[in-house]
């Protein structure tokens, strides 16, 4: 009996797959194995494609990397590059995590979101430079900086000696943030200033001096000839 059926089976679905030829049958239907309902004579006479499932598919996405990040942190001061000088890095909250941190040097820090503050005695009168929302991520990661800082030569000449530098002290006040920086400088020789407008007065005697307006821009190598007066 149980012969008999299989026959009948096979008898069957050797009728269909001649019908489906004969009559241009539909395209076949994309169908798993394991869909629940899957007709392994339909699939035999060819309703439907058997495909094989994608193993790919249940491979699970790499998790992003949580673990601290080693963080090396330059300074660029016009040519120089990570001159002498410190930074203090503090956390989202406010909180100092370095106090005088050496550029060049990598450290290990958690991810997160910091501040930076820059200092150096190359820059005249050694202003902070703060730098905000800085995201440090991956396990990785270099940050350069280039401190907001022009370089100029005050060339001090008396009469119509052009070519002759004349040195003579100098203060500086700054017109941007309406203060006078600390310190003397000296003309004839590179000044670095923060970028900014300032008023220089040239000391001619204890009690003479001769102003000077000037603006430094960022990365900013100038000379200026300035007169002296008499």
């Amino acid at each position: 009996m149980k012969e008999t059926r299989g026959f009948l089976v096979c008898l069957l679905a050797f009728f269909l797959a001649v019908s489906n030829f004969a009559c241009g049958g539909a395209e076949p239907v994309a169908q798993t194995a394991d869909d629940e309902d899957y007709d392994p004579i339909a699939a035999l006479v060819g309703d439907v494609e058997v495909e094989e499932e994608d193993e790919e598919d249940g491979e699970s996405v790499d998790e992003a990397y949580t673990g601290p990040t080693k963080l090396t942190i330059n300074l660029k001061v016009i040519n120089e590059k990570n001159p002498e000088g410190s930074y203090r890095l503090l956390d989202s909250s406010g909180a100092e995590i370095i106090k005088k941190g050496k550029f060049g040097e990598e450290i290990e820090l958690n991810q997160g979101i910091y501040s930076i503050e820059f200092e150096t005695p190359l820059v005249f009168g050694k202003p902070k430079y703060l730098v905000e929302n800085v995201e440090v991520e991956d396990e990785k990661m270099t940050l350069d900086e280039i401190f907001p800082a022009g370089q100029i030569t005050l060339h001090t000449y008396r009469g119509k000696a052009v070519k002759r530098c004349v040195a003579t002290t100098f203060t500086v006040h700054s017109k941007t943030k309406e203060k006078d920086i600390p310190g003397k400088g000296k003309t004839c020789k590179p000044l670095i200033l923060e970028t900014g407008h300032y008023e220089i007065q040239l000391v001619l005697s204890k009690k003479n001096y001769q102003p000077v307006e000037m603006r430094i821009n960022r990365e900013q190598v100038q000379t200026s000839s300035i007169k002296l007066e008499k």
